[in-house]
């Protein structure tokens, strides 16, 4: 059986060592994109730090002259309770500017390459670069993938255990050795590689297979003995909520403390800006970021100013928390830097098996390749059949 897994295990590695290099390659550019566009934008907070008793405008003013500064329509509008920091506009060009509370200065676009960089690598991360139109065929792909990188990371962690436990077979499975050369030191990166990085490979890429298909993000619900909710294509991505002009709306000061009310100690509130006359949806945040427990979704109607409904983290199902969870556990964003740093870590773990298996696979090419020329040179049958 073990040697069976063993095939099975070297056949997957061959067939998708590629794509591992990739995916892991990319993923390791995004582990710290959030501390490093964060740490850009802070040269620009600086500016935005009121004197003494200086009042922040008001947000209609302030998005007014906005409006006008920016080149396109606004979709997002994240205001802070620190109220020198700047209200942060997202435009529909994906582009961020920095509206400064107490002079109306509006700065950006901010950090434009920076951003453009990350977002590249992103939909190579997603969607190979390709466009919208094979955004199904590149997800299928690489759903595929992670199912074979999940069976490898599941089956290196069987074929892990040493034959015979002694000191030197585990210390050998768990120490690198940077004095090896050719197959000792590739056999002995892989199998470190593998036991350091296997528990959080096995979180990413199960949470890549969630993400990538909606069979495995129902068996999350089923598992949690949850409903599984009807998607709304209306509430998807900022560039699927429909077409028209996104006009800010008016009275932004009193929406944002009727969506803020009674969070006492909320940090960001983020309006989506709804092309129409829809509800006005929020997003109030009690962190600064990755910690879905700590967000709740808000509803408010744009003419009575009334909160149309109030989702926060402990009123949803199992299934639902559990979900919410699965996007941040994947880019390791649900435990702060430190989690960022164990995905960047996993990741180059996954090259280090990647770029090992081949090696190890080519090396076992060539052995059998020598093994059979040196059978028909001294087989005379075998010469004289060939």
């Amino acid at each position: 059986m073990r040697r069976v897994l063993f095939w099975m295990h070297l056949g997957a590695g061959v067939l998708i060592s590629c794509l591992v290099l990739f995916f892991a390659t990319t993923g390791a550019l995004l582990a710290y994109e959030r501390p490093i566009l964060h740490s850009a934008d802070k040269r620009f907070y600086a500016s935005g730090v009121g004197s003494g008793n200086a009042v922040p405008m008001p947000l209609d003013a302030l998005a007014a002259g906005a409006m006008v500064a920016v080149p396109s329509p606004i979709e997002m509008v994240t205001v802070y309770r620190d109220p020198n920091l700047p209200v942060e506009m997202l435009t529909a060009r994906r582009t961020v500017y920095l509206a400064n509370r107490y002079s109306g200065e509006v700065q950006g676009p901010v950090s434009p390459r920076l951003r453009s960089f990350f977002a590249e690598v992103t939909a190579l991360h997603r969607w190979f670069g390709l466009s919208n139109a094979s955004h199904s065929t590149a997800t299928a792909v690489k759903g595929a993938a992670a199912l074979l990188f999940l069976f490898l990371v599941l089956s290196g962690a069987v074929l892990w255990i040493p034959r015979h436990w002694s000191r030197t077979s585990v210390r050998t499975s768990i120490v690198p050795r940077l004095d090896a050369h050719g197959r000792a030191r590739n056999y002995n990166w892989h199998k470190v590689a593998g036991f350091w990085t296997a528990l959080p490979l096995a979180v990413i890429v199960g949470t890549g297979v969630i993400m990538a298909y909606p069979w495995a993000n129902a068996l999350l619900f089923r598992l949690a003995h949850s409903p599984v909710p009807v998607r709304n294509p209306e509430n998807g991505s900022p560039g699927r909520r429909g077409k028209g002009v996104h006009a800010l709306p008016v009275r932004l000061d009193e929406v944002f403390v009727e969506a803020t009310r009674g969070v006492e100690d909320w940090q960001s509130a983020t309006l989506r800006v709804p092309a129409g006359n829809g509800a006005l949806n929020f997003v109030v945040d009690r962190s600064e970021g990755g910690h879905p427990e700590k967000r709740e979704q808000v509803s408010v109607d744009p003419k009575t100013l009334v909160v149309l409904h109030r989702d926060n983290f402990a009123g949803l199902s199992r299934g639902q928390r559990w979900r919410s969870w699965v996007r941040f556990a994947h880019t390791g964003e649900a435990g702060g830097w430190w989690g960022e740093s164990l995905a960047l870590i996993s990741a180059c773990g996954a090259i280090v098996l990647s770029v090992t298996g081949v090696a190890m696979s080519l090396d076992r090419l060539r052995r059998w390749r020598r093994c059979d020329h040196s059978d028909s040179t001294s087989n005379p049958l075998a010469k004289t059949s060939s």
